[in-house]
């Protein structure tokens, strides 16, 4: 997955989404199920960093296995977020270069 537009990364993460709908049909997937999922996704991503940071129990686990699990621990955050942005109707490239973006204009 090399060079792929946040457009484009978000259109494959739908078709993860719809293959886990028809996995799972019972889970209901409506307007808060992307916040949510963010905050438990978080919530995750954050406990592999504790970890990773000492500052959690290790659970039997080296620091290249806890590296590993935090990455994709984070790779569920940034997908939901994607996927939230999407569901909400949320031009994210367009978001980022009116809000972190807009000031570089001048520098590029």
């Amino acid at each position: 997955m090399k060079d792929v537009s946040l457009k484009e990364l978000t259109a494959q993460l739908k078709t993860v989404l719809k293959h886990y709908k028809s996995e799972f049909p019972d889970v209901d997937i409506d307007r808060d199920y992307f916040p949510f999922k963010v905050t438990e996704e978080w919530g995750e991503c954050l406990q592999k960093y504790l970890m990773l940071t000492d500052r959690g129990r290790q659970k039997g686990l080296s620091k290249e296995e806890i590296h590993k699990e935090f990455t994709k621990e984070f790779a569920d955050v940034l997908g939901l977020l994607l996927l939230f942005a999407d569901n909400e109707g949320v031009d994210i490239e367009k978001a980022f270069d009116e809000k972190w973006f807009a000031n570089l204009k001048n520098e590029i």
